[in-house]
């Protein structure tokens, strides 16, 4: 169900025809020329008072009926004319959050209907779809606030009404059985007649105590228990209206009835809103189909969020974007719902299914299954019971939890077998978990609310922080850099990056003179005549080498990269992409194995001894080979 142009008409009785009241101009030097105009309306009025929004709401009840002596001058009509307007405007029919000014935009409006001198001086606007795109915007807006201070804003008098006209929730007592006096009322054109909401606000409204204290849960178990039979789909019958209002009704609440129906979007100001008449049919007691067609033209997403928050764009610029929906409303009655076949319980029953799976339904049935009687609007309570309603199941662990937390402030303070720490933090912990669940099964959590698609977030503005220069005289420095000469090493590092860092080992020491490889020791070997014995010494030691010379092409170690270089001469084989994986792991394996072993100690240059020419070799000048070029380097 949802408040429609029907509804709009009938309680308020405001015009659907006209043009729709899109993007309101923002007035130029408004304070200045508003103070001018009310200057000197009454005797003692005070100061005008305004703010950036607009004129204070206080100043502007100075100048209402009441306070002028009768008889009132041509002017000071005028002027009280603007400031009700002014009122309606922005207290009654498009409410905002601010509570102490009222828009400067419905100035030039307010001015234009007051110092109207004919019918023809006032443009003809489309009152009641505003009206209603005021209230489904502030009722999209209200379901995703938190705030305990959020209020709803468009025009709740038109919500309170409907409500009250459908639902025996908080339904006041305003003896309905009483037809209304149309006493005042009689206009020959009927336009000024009572409209079918009317008897809600002339008479008194009593409540019941349970509507009155603590409204708010009782309200939520009874819209829990809450069935259609409970409501009333089709309150503006003739038969209704007659009952109720003996002398007729306005002719404003049916002469638009051609726009009940219209798939042309609504419009207030810059905002946009799509009825959706072909999901409530049973409201206007027809048809209502299990898969509702689609509009011919839905409202793209980027439009539904237009607003004037944080923007500060002209009315000119405004209706360069909405102007297409301004425009549709002119022959909004050329597009209308197809309405005439009548209600199907049956199917409707279908549709219920099929929304109530594709749909988050909160509902629990109620647990009396009687026939419940024709609802009615003497109604103020919903007529099952509503045992086994969330809110029922809410008091309960209530109840639960206020126990709870009484046996922990005993325990907290009495002594116990056990200890009590352990009892307390149980308890606690207990408390927590009933808290828990009050909170899912009632309606007082945030997260019953609607979330909004959250926005990508934005950029941070923190920049990261420039890299220091090192200091002159470390590397990279201004100092370093001048006195660095360019080597192998730097071309490398450009070449190929910083070279992986090692373990360090310690630097070897030279031996003591007295000890072998010492100064002193080297000495005396070239002073000393070799012997038999170092004869023996030397012969076996050329044999050793001999042999691993032979042994190292097929167990590696030393000499292996030589010997599987012959090997690899002599056999082709050797070394291919396509040699058998068990002999290069076998080959891998003895290089490990080998590599595992100490190997003897080799004789240095200076004592070594030929054994064929039985002279010793002299020393050799080993020179360093030279580091190869180019991008490409050889790793040991």
């Amino acid at each position: 169900m949802a408040p429609t142009l029907q509804d709009v008409s009938y309680l308020l009785g405001l015009p659907l025809a006209g043009r729709a009241v899109g993007p309101l101009a923002e007035p130029v030097e408004w304070d200045e020329q508003m103070a001018a105009r009310f200057e000197g309306t009454r005797v003692g009025q005070p100061e005008f008072l305004c703010e950036d929004h607009g004129p204070k709401c206080d100043w502007l009840l100075n100048f209402e009926v009441s306070q002028f002596t009768a008889p009132m001058s041509e002017a000071q009509i005028t002027r009280s004319l603007e400031a009700y307007i002014m009122w309606l405007l922005g207290k009654v029919m498009f409410t905002e959050n601010h509570q102490t000014t009222i828009s400067r935009r419905y100035i030039p409006i307010a001015q234009e209907i007051a110092e109207a001198t004919t019918p023809d001086d006032i443009i003809q606007r489309s009152w009641g779809s505003a009206v209603l795109a005021a209230t489904y915007r502030g009722l999209c807006n209200a379901c995703t606030l938190v705030s305990p201070k959020s209020g709803l804003l468009g025009c709740p008098l038109l919500l309170q009404l409907w409500s009250w006209e459908r639902f025996p929730i908080g339904r006041p007592d305003i003896d309905a059985e009483r037809p209304f006096e149309a006493n005042g009322f009689d206009d020959p054109d009927r336009i000024d007649m009572p409209t079918f909401g009317i008897l809600w606000t002339r008479r008194e409204r009593r409540f019941a105590r349970d509507q009155v204290r603590n409204c708010y849960p009782a309200f939520t178990e009874q819209f829990d228990v809450l069935d259609d039979r409970a409501v009333i789909w089709e309150p503006y019958t003739a038969a209704a209206v007659h009952a109720r209002y003996p002398g007729g009704i306005s002719n404003l609440c049916y002469r638009d009835c051609a726009y009940w129906m219209t798939q042309a979007k609504i419009i207030f100001d810059v905002s946009v809103e799509v009825m959706a008449q072909q999901r409530i049919m049973r409201q206007f007691g027809s048809r209502q189909l299990v898969d509702p067609p689609p509009p011919i033209a839905p409202l793209p997403a980027y439009v539904h969020k237009y607003n004037r928050k944080g923007t500060s764009h002209s009315s000119t610029w405004w209706l360069q974007r909405v102007r297409s929906f301004v425009d549709e409303w002119l022959t909004a009655t050329a597009h209308v719902w197809r309405h005439d076949e009548q209600f199907d319980p049956q199917e409707f029953d279908a549709y219920l299914q099929r929304y109530t799976g594709a749909a988050r339904v909160r509902l629990i049935p109620p647990t009396d299954p009687a026939e419940a009687p024709p609802a009615s609007m003497y109604d103020m309570y919903p007529t099952q019971s509503t045992a086994g309603s969330r809110q029922h199941a809410g008091q309960m662990t209530s109840y639960l939890q206020d126990e709870v937390a009484r046996y922990t402030r005993q325990v907290s303070s009495g002594p116990l077998l056990q200890p009590r720490d352990q009892q307390v933090s149980w308890l606690r912990r207990l408390e927590e978990k009933l808290r828990g669940i009050y909170s899912a099964i009632t309606c007082s959590r945030s997260s019953d609310v609607v979330q909004r698609h959250l926005l990508p977030p934005r950029p941070s503005t923190r920049h990261d922080p420039r890299p220091r220069p090192p200091p002159p005289d470390r590397a990279g420095g201004s100092s370093w850099q001048q006195q660095h000469t360019p080597s192998f090493d730097d071309f490398h590092y450009q070449q190929h990056g910083s070279r992986p860092r090692l373990t360090p080992t310690a630097t070897p020491r030279p031996p003591p003179p007295d000890q072998a490889g010492g100064s002193s020791w080297q000495q005396q070997q070239q002073q000393h005549t070799p012997s038999v014995d170092d004869f023996q010494y030397y012969q076996q030691q050329a044999a050793f080498d001999e042999w691993q010379q032979q042994q190292a092409p097929f167990m590696g170690g030393a000499g292996y990269s030589q010997g599987y270089s012959q090997h690899t001469a002599s056999n082709p084989s050797w070394g291919r992409s396509d040699q058998d994986a068990e002999h290069m792991d076998y080959y891998s394996t003895q290089q490990n194995y080998v590599g595992m072993q100490t190997p003897p100690p080799e004789p240095t240059q200076e004592t070594q001894y030929d054994p064929e020419s039985g002279s010793w070799i002299p020393a050799r000048n080993v020179r360093a080979p030279d580091r190869p070029t180019g991008s490409r380097l050889l790793r040991p």
